[in-house]
């Protein structure tokens, strides 16, 4: 087979005078870079995180921010962390503090509203226990938020100042309201848990146990767990079988707690409420014993333990810093008796050499 050789390339042709002098001129001037960035762009750091934020770009976080918490607390969302991370800070992701401290110094500017961290979920069944021990990093914050009012009570529970929402309407958020109010109470006078069956019966006695104004009792029930005010627990009880209890979730301690349990039973049963029986046996509380009330909610509520368990600290601490004042005082009285008694060693010892002479 004859080899085959290949042609060399021919020489280009040099290059004029003033073609490299063009190309001397442009060079310089490509290779040059921006010297400084835009109103609107931060200074970049490794893997592109921005380093440095400046004032515009920050209020407009702030206002998303702002916006994001009204939207999330109509639809009765929580407002988390890692929605502000996407939906918010973007490639700023460091910027979360300033942002919600100026988000919360808007809302409560401009709305007479804040946004407060939700309580963790209770770990109460014995599989959540368990999963919780064989996770490493034991979560300290819910790391999720609600908006709640800062007007003073007084002005909370009257409707011509603050009214229900008037989406879907006005009557309708107040029922749903009312409703969730109710079951909260029955909840937390139960001892903080209450059975699906025992929950049935009373909702039985105010005929809401197949329906209500806002939906079917299964609904609604399901409604108030997604939205955070109960939560539905399963178990298996001793005897094998399945156990269904609510608990009120964080979003329900929140808007209700304990305050709005006692406000409710005291329009109900307090001082011209009138009233009948409460509770299951009827043993209710009449209009003229609030004293008699109030001990009765303490102790339903279990904020006797509670102010029990706060007044047991607060003892320790007072023991505690009076033993450290006892030895601090032990130790002063020490000084003070070598003190005097080189005082009275330095006396003896003068009226010796006063004898002596």
């Amino acid at each position: 087979m004859p080899l085959v050789r290949k042609r060399r390339a021919e020489p280009s042709p040099p290059a004029s005078p003033s073609q490299s002098s063009s190309y001397e001129d442009e060079s310089p001037r490509q290779r040059r870079r921006p010297a400084s960035t835009g109103p609107d762009e931060g200074t970049q750091g490794y893997g592109g995180e921005t380093l440095v934020v400046d004032g515009s770009s920050t209020a407009q976080m702030v206002k998303k921010m702002v916006r994001l918490a009204l939207a999330c607390e109509y639809a009765r969302v929580p407002i988390r962390r890692a929605d502000v991370g996407v939906k918010v800070l973007g490639q700023h992701s460091r910027q979360f503090k300033p942002v919600f401290e100026g988000a919360q110094r808007q809302l409560r500017d401009v709305f007479g509203m804040e946004m407060v961290e939700l309580p963790l979920k209770e770990k109460v069944t014995i599989s959540q226990r368990r999963a919780a021990q064989k996770t490493e990093k034991t979560a300290m914050s819910s790391k999720a938020y609600i908006l709640t009012s800062l007007l003073p009570p007084k002005y909370r529970s009257d409707p011509t100042i603050l009214p229900p929402p008037k989406v879907p309407t006005s009557h309708t958020e107040a029922e749903y309201v009312g409703l969730y109010t109710f079951i909260i109470a029955l909840i937390s006078l139960s001892g903080g848990a209450i059975a699906e069956a025992k929950l049935n019966r009373s909702l039985r006695r105010t005929n809401a146990d197949q329906y209500t104004p806002i939906d079917r009792t299964e609904r609604l029930l399901q409604r108030l767990c997604k939205e955070g005010y109960l939560v539905r627990l399963k178990d298996a009880g001793g005897s094998g079988e399945e156990v269904v209890e609510y608990m009120v979730g964080p979003r329900g301690k929140l808007e209700v707690g304990s305050e709005g349990v006692k406000g409710l039973v005291r329009t109900v049963y307090g001082s011209g409420g009138g009233g009948g029986g409460g509770g299951e046996n009827g043993n209710g509380a009449t209009g003229g014993d609030d004293n008699d009330l109030e001990a009765r909610l303490q102790k339903s509520l279990g904020l006797e333990e509670e102010d029990a368990r706060k007044e047991k600290a607060k003892g320790k601490g007072n023991k505690s810093a009076n033993r450290r004042r006892g030895d601090q005082g032990s130790g002063d009285g020490r000084r003070g008796r070598r003190r005097r008694n080189e005082a009275e060693e330095e006396e003896l010892g003068e009226e010796e050499e006063d004898s002596d002479d």
